[in-house]
């Protein structure tokens, strides 16, 4: 969003809103990346053991590739950010205050009074 944009989003918002939206943006972000992460470093624990095969350190390999990994997981959380950051866009809504029902024209013609529906009764497992 241009400064301009951004200031107007700002004051409709309000600066505690926006903040939470960010905080939210970087919790999902992080989330998201840190499974790919553990996924990724399970594979490598598995297949580490071939390095044995080409006479090189599996510990060591492993603590290298690892590495990298994890510098590869700082990058991808800091540009998924960003990029949620940039193409967040604020939906409007308006909310009614607890308690107060909304009736429609259609809806009260169309349904004059709503029955309680009946509860299905749930089988139960026969044990063996």
């Amino acid at each position: 969003l241009p400064a301009e944009q951004r200031e107007v989003v700002v004051a409709e918002l309000g600066r505690i809103e926006m903040t939470n939206i960010q905080r939210q943006l970087l919790l999902k972000a992080i989330t998201d990346q840190w499974v790919e992460y553990l996924t990724k470093v399970e594979a490598l624990r598995v297949s580490i053991g071939l390095e044995a095969y080409a006479q090189r350190d599996p510990l060591v390999q492993y603590r290298r590739q690892a590495s990298e990994m994890f510098q590869l997981l700082l990058g991808d959380i800091r540009s998924q950010v960003v990029s949620r950051v940039f193409a967040y866009q604020p939906r409007r809504w308006s909310a009614q205050p607890l308690g107060t029902v909304v009736k429609t024209a259609s809806a009260s013609k169309e349904a004059p009074a709503a029955k309680p529906e009946k509860k299905k009764k749930r089988r139960r497992r026969k044990r063996k």
